[in-house]
């Protein structure tokens, strides 16, 4: 692709040189598992315990931002006068699935485990009030706070945008155009357009390493036929396919199309367990997980255990922010393409109003029935997790529903198109990232899209040909958490600067009569003109 001074529109340098990187550091985990492993654990020590308790407050201090601008005059700033390009329903099913995707199969079913084994607040492993918190700490970790990450992070690209007409997606322009030093601002820039890539692409990496098991996992089950290499790998081809698919269509008839339906899927899943599963003890359960949670909210997202040290929070709600942390960059860009005509304030409710409130239905009636099946004696599913049979417990929980192989269909279903949402969601946005200069849309190139689609999935698929372990490259990536915290701790003071230098001198009538919806203001025209037209029309006779 040429640009319209001759040159290639697409960004080789950031390409390259993170590809490279990218190679240099998949072949050490292939080829050195034990040391990368070793890597891995300083990496996750240096990041969850030493920096756990500024994560913690920065995940906090988002959800008290998230406050502000709801309440504040500064959530009716519109991105974009134009009526929305999205109904609310694709809009929230969007950004849900591109944020969590099917990460959240593997942690909706297995999450409330780990916490049973190793509960907080110097609980018993294995007791009853240990079960009594596992869910609610899943709720906790998919919530509000992580929500809250995506949806505020997302605000500095979006006013750079839509209000100051900053004319780019990628992230390297936005905070170049906040630094006054031309050449600090090129050095930066230069640095987030190289590591963008790389981030993602080894979150995904993560991704699909977790998911494609599970997928195969379910269809050997269903088909009663061994859960090979060769099979893992046709799920591998199948999720290509529609990942090519999808980004050749776009965002609007590709992506807005299997997001719905991955969400009717996802919506069928969760009714089905809920009606056939333990109904009353997943209600009472669900209940109670919720209470817990508004209860002790405060507790939960600030508790560091100074006392007992036993690491809870570190080793596991540090360490959720951090990853979700990894993802911002794809979701600032991902939210600002698909916010168009809408509020600061409609952004943050739906996000994470919508985000929370669905995770946490689904969170609640999956991790429930798994719950009941352990305790039931059905399946010893804690015992597969720590045994590295993740996939199979999920899949043997499953299989003790009535008409089980209907619901495998469903779940392999639900399970692919969410995997495709949040892939297709970082191919857009690191095509975004990559490029010079985006179409008159704000589209990136759809050969880029499919390069970017290729690489995505060919690295993963080495990973899971070799069994190399994902695990480690999972607490790996950690180290870019601080990074990211910092910028988007920068970007975030200079746009709330930005805000009061604009709109300190209004009132909140005055910037919703700034903002209001070209489509209003064309039908308040036409009212307008008969009555006009009427007025004059007297004045002449009289």
């Amino acid at each position: 692709m040429k640009s319209t001074t001759g040159r290639s529109n697409f960004d080789r340098f950031s390409i390259i040189t993170s590809l490279v990187i990218v190679s240099i550091i998949s072949i050490f985990f292939l080829t050195n598992p034990d040391q990368a492993i070793k890597i891995a654990g300083d990496i996750f020590t240096l990041i969850a315990y030493n920096f756990g308790t500024p994560i913690l407050w920065y995940a906090f201090g988002l959800v008290i931002l998230a406050a502000y601008f709801v309440f504040s005059k500064y959530g009716h700033i519109r991105m974009g006068n134009e009526k929305p390009e999205f109904s609310t329903f694709s809009y929230i099913a969007m950004m849900a699935l591109a944020g969590v995707g099917s990460g959240t199969v593997y942690w909706a079913f297995l999450e409330w485990s780990y916490y049973i084994k190793t509960p907080p607040f110097a609980i018993e492993a294995g007791s009853v009030t240990a079960a009594e918190w596992a869910v609610t700490y899943s709720l906790h970790h998919w919530g509000i706070i992580a929500w809250a990450i995506y949806a505020i992070t997302a605000i500095p690209v979006m006013y750079s945008f839509y209000i100051r007409k900053n004319r780019s997606l990628k992230i390297s322009d936005v905070v170049m155009s906040m630094i006054k030093n031309k050449a600090t601002a090129k050095i930066v820039g230069r640095v987030i357009d190289v590591m963008y890539p790389i981030a993602l692409i080894f979150g995904l990496i993560i991704v699909l390493s977790l998911g494609v098991p599970i997928i195969s996992a379910a269809v050997s089950l269903l088909f009663g036929i061994s859960d090979s290499l060769v099979l893992k790998l046709s799920m591998l081809v199948i999720v290509a396919a529609l990942l090519i698919a999808s980004s050749f269509f776009g965002i609007e008839k590709g992506m807005q199309k299997i997001s719905n339906n991955g969400t009717y899927f996802v919506v069928a899943l969760a009714l089905y367990i809920l009606i056939f599963g333990p109904t009353q003890f997943i209600l009472e359960n669900t209940s109670s997980s919720i209470a817990i949670w508004a209860q002790n909210f405060i507790k939960m997202s600030l508790y560091t255990d100074a006392i007992n040290q036993a690491k809870f929070p570190q080793s596991w709600t540090a360490y959720f922010w951090a990853y979700w942390m990894i993802f911002i960059p794809l979701m600032c860009v991902f939210v600002t393409k698909v916010s168009k005509g809408r509020t600061i304030r409609e952004v943050v409710v739906c996000m994470i109003g919508g985000g929370t409130a669905g995770i946490a239905a689904l969170f609640s009636i999956v991790g429930s029935f798994m719950m009941k099946t352990q305790l039931d004696g059905k399946v010893e599913i804690s015992k597969m997790v720590s045994e590295g049979q993740a996939s199979e417990a999920i899949v043997k929980a499953l299989d003790t529903l009535p008409l089980s192989s209907v619901i495998l269909v469903v779940f392999i279903i639900s399970t692919f198109l969410l995997l495709v949402t949040t892939l297709d969601g970082s191919v857009f946005t690191v095509a975004c990232n990559t490029q010079k200069e985006l179409d008159e849309k704000n589209n990136p190139s759809t050969y880029l899209k499919i390069f970017w689609c290729l690489i995505i999935v060919a690295l993963p698929t080495i990973f899971i040909t070799v069994n190399a372990p994902v695990q480690s490259m999972q607490s790996a990536i950690l180290i870019f958490a601080l990074p990211i915290l910092l910028l988007t701790s920068y970007m975030l003071f200079k746009t709330v600067g930005y805000m009061r230098a604009d709109y300190s001198h209004l009132n909140v009538m005055e910037i919703q009569a700034m903002h209001k919806l070209e489509s209003v203001v064309e039908k308040e025209e036409e009212v307008l003109e008969p009555v006009g037209g009427v007025l004059a029309e007297s004045q002449q006779q009289g």
